[in-house]
């Protein structure tokens, strides 16, 4: 029984959305990098849309900083803390959030080719979409994420799919919704187990 309403401990889906979190992190800040550096444009054919999800992107980035780090500073992070703790194993919510991360970018490393084209804000908010609305995942931690609306982000993809004179857009939408939907799956029936034998060897991917 917890006795301090104050403490909130973490549960394993829990840290599963952590990892999960991590990965949109870091994905947002290279899309937001990108679009600076002009190398990469939110295009659906329509500009209040493009202007809308962009909007939405950086409010969601503003949010997470707040409370979450990048993939990079989590590896700093486990880094720093094997040197600081040679004879010692990570701890296991530490190893698990490695293991989770892991999990989704292998997943869409699986599905998706080293330089092919994607669409990084689909992505984004097809994995919040259903990993919180459909999964009902827990938000405990990051009221934040039920401020967006999700399901009217995705409806202009909808649109854009159906439009008749972009096919190649079309296509790829449908395939950001199947990697998304995977790396979902993947996250969802992996499962970490403590390993009490010998040192960590955790990796980030």
């Amino acid at each position: 029984m917890n006795l301090n309403p104050h403490i909130k401990i973490k549960l394993l889906r829990d840290i599963k959305t952590d990892a999960l979190l991590i990965y949109i992190k870091t994905v947002i800040e290279e899309l937001l990098e990108n679009i600076k550096n002009e190398t990469y444009k939110i295009d659906l054919g329509y500009q209040e849309f493009n202007n809308e999800i962009e909007e939405n992107i950086r409010k969601l980035n503003e949010e997470l900083s707040l409370t979450i780090i990048n993939a990079y500073e989590l590896k700093a992070f486990i880094s720093y803390q094997q040197v600081k703790n040679k004879n010692q194993k990570l701890l296991p919510n530490d190893e698990a959030l490695i293991f989770y991360y892991n999990s989704l970018v292998k997943q869409i490393e699986t599905q998706l080719l080293s330089g092919e084209l994607w669409i990084p804000e689909q992505i984004i908010l097809s994995l919040l979409s259903e990993w919180i609305l459909e999964e009902e995942k827990s938000t405990e931690f990051y009221p934040f994420l039920k401020e967006f609306n999700y399901l009217k982000l995705l409806s202009y993809y909808e649109i854009a799919r159906n439009n008749e004179n972009n096919k190649l857009l079309k296509e790829n939408i449908n395939k950001m919704y199947k990697i998304s939907s995977s790396m979902i799956k993947k996250l969802k029936t992996s499962k970490y187990k403590i390993n009490n034998t010998r040192k960590s060897k955790a990796r980030m991917k």
